[in-house]
């Protein structure tokens, strides 16, 4: 079950502010596997009774929707989840080496921690050898073993980013936080802000149009992609985890899937 939660200073005139009471409305609404349980606290007086929230929140108070400039009653906390971002930044990579065509770019795959090694076999139908730079050196050595042996595909695993300086397409699910050191020209993909500033442009964010049964699902205060994370990790909406942006952005600059293929190919150009 997915709880959202909007919480709503009264909006009547001040004159019947002082006869009403707290009022909260709830509301629950399914789709295939997917449960949503929305609840509307709208408060007249300027204070929030965790009393009466609790009722309805209960045990899911630990992981509650809402929007980010909500401000929750204690010993709530606000849902938040990078499992459909990472998702995204994986899908985007394979659709940009597909569509890019790249014979002789480089691609680096940054994963310290050994989460992302499935993602290899795939990059390596377009990119050959792929680049890894990992602390789980072990884990992707025995890989890059299996690799060789049964689909002929190269990894060339370091724990240094040596090999960053001159790579085209940087792919890393999980949040960057170090200096690449790469070139400014580079195609750096992320399923998270990075928390360090890089010398090239970071797409982080990935937008792509929510199917109708979910957008019929979504209550109207939450985003579209908020919810579409919470719908993938916790509502077992697994098969989002197929699409593919139709914009992505870097905090500055939004791209389309044809501007960024064009980046991505003007990289080719500027080695």
């Amino acid at each position: 079950m997915i709880t959202a939660l909007d919480i709503r200073d009264y909006t009547g005139g001040s004159i019947f502010r002082i006869f009403h009471h707290n009022r909260i409305r709830v509301e629950h609404l399914y789709c295939d596997s997917a449960a949503v349980k929305s609840v509307t606290y709208e408060h007249y007086r300027g204070k929030i009774s965790r009393t009466a929230i609790d009722r309805f929140v209960g045990s899911q108070r630990g992981s509650v929707l809402c929007t980010e400039d909500t401000i929750l009653p204690e010993g709530y906390v606000r849902f938040k989840s990078s499992e459909l971002s990472r998702r995204m930044c994986e899908n985007t990579a394979l659709y940009l080496l597909r569509a890019a065509a790249p014979d002789s770019f480089k691609t680096v795959l940054i994963d310290r921690s050994g989460d992302s090694v499935d993602l290899c076999e795939h990059l390596a139908e377009y990119s050959d050898p792929v680049y890894v730079v990992t602390d789980a050196t072990d884990l992707y050595t025995e890989y890059a073993e299996y690799l060789l042996e049964e689909k002929g595909a190269a990894l060339r695993v370091s724990r240094s980013g040596g090999c960053l300086r001159s790579a085209d397409l940087i792919v890393s699910p999980g949040k960057i936080t170090f200096d690449l050191c790469c070139h400014p020209t580079a195609v750096i993909l992320s399923g998270e802000k990075p928390s360090v500033r890089q010398d090239a442009p970071v797409v982080y964010d990935y937008f792509f149009d929510l199917p109708k049964k979910y957008r019929d699902l979504k209550p109207e205060y939450l985003d579209d992609m908020y919810f579409a994370s919470a719908l993938y990790s916790i509502g077992r909406s697994s098969e989002l985890g197929s699409e593919l942006f139709t914009r992505c952005g870097d905090g500055t600059v939004i791209h389309t899937r044809m501007s960024l293929v064009e980046f991505l190919k003007k990289r080719a150009l500027t080695r």
